[in-house]
């Protein structure tokens, strides 16, 4: 089997490149030097599995994309009347309750994915390209 690791510039450029990736007998993937360094990989990668073929992702740093969505919780708060004391308690529960909304969110994804046929390549075309 080929492992293949993909570099995606736009979606209307598509450049790729193949190497063989050695596999130890602890089923460790040497990624060549080159491709590790271009697409500045950290100590984890995302690995999806589709049909006959791994892609391996750079994982994003979470501090570089987070948002807490601190501004709506409180604008929904204020549209919903809170103020003072109230406002600051209901504030810190929804905030505490946000992390586990958005895993509950990532499992019904992931049901969800576990019956979706599509490759990505038909996913992207729905998503990106227009009509």
């Amino acid at each position: 089997m080929y492992i293949m690791l993909e570099t995606v510039k736009n979606k209307e450029s598509y450049n790729m490149e193949t190497r063989l990736g050695k596999i130890s007998s602890k089923r460790q993937l040497t990624i060549p030097k080159d491709f590790y360094d271009r697409l500045k990989l950290g100590e984890n990668v995302e690995l999806v599995l589709e049909k006959d073929y791994i892609k391996i992702m750079k994982l994003k740093r979470i501090e570089e994309n987070f948002d807490d969505y601190s501004d709506l919780i409180l604008k929904d708060l204020i549209k919903e009347g809170y103020t003072d004391e109230e406002l600051l308690k209901e504030f810190r529960l929804r905030k505490k309750l946000f992390p586990i909304a958005v895993q509950n969110m990532l499992q019904d994804v992931r049901e969800q994915v576990k019956t979706d046929t599509r490759t990505s390549e038909q996913l992207n075309k729905e998503l990106f390209e227009e009509d």
